[in-house]
């Protein structure tokens, strides 16, 4: 990760709130974020299916351990935004 410390939004899927973060650091598949707002509660617990936002990629995991303000994530599927733009590029229909 060129960037410590990247700014990031989590949400629970499907539909939780948004919250902001912090991306810390991906080792591997287990990426280590933290909250803006402080403790996660009840609405990041592990377990939880999350979608978690950067500026360039979007991860889609689950919520392992949960630490005060602190989760780590089992990342499952990693969308790199600059490969989806392109591709969103080839596939729009001409004007």
């Amino acid at each position: 990760m060129s960037e410590p410390e990247r700014q990031i939004t989590i949400r629970r899927l499907p539909d939780g709130e948004i919250q902001g973060g912090f991306e810390r650091a991906l080792k591997g598949a287990l990426l280590e974020a933290e909250l803006t707002s402080g403790a996660a509660g009840d609405m990041l617990d592990a377990g939880a299916l999350v979608e978690v936002q950067s500026q360039a990629r979007i991860y889609l995991g689950e919520v392992r351990t949960v630490r005060g303000a602190t989760l780590s994530i089992w990342v499952e599927h990693i969308v790199d935004r600059a490969a989806l733009t392109a591709i969103q590029r080839t596939w729009q229909p001409p004007r």
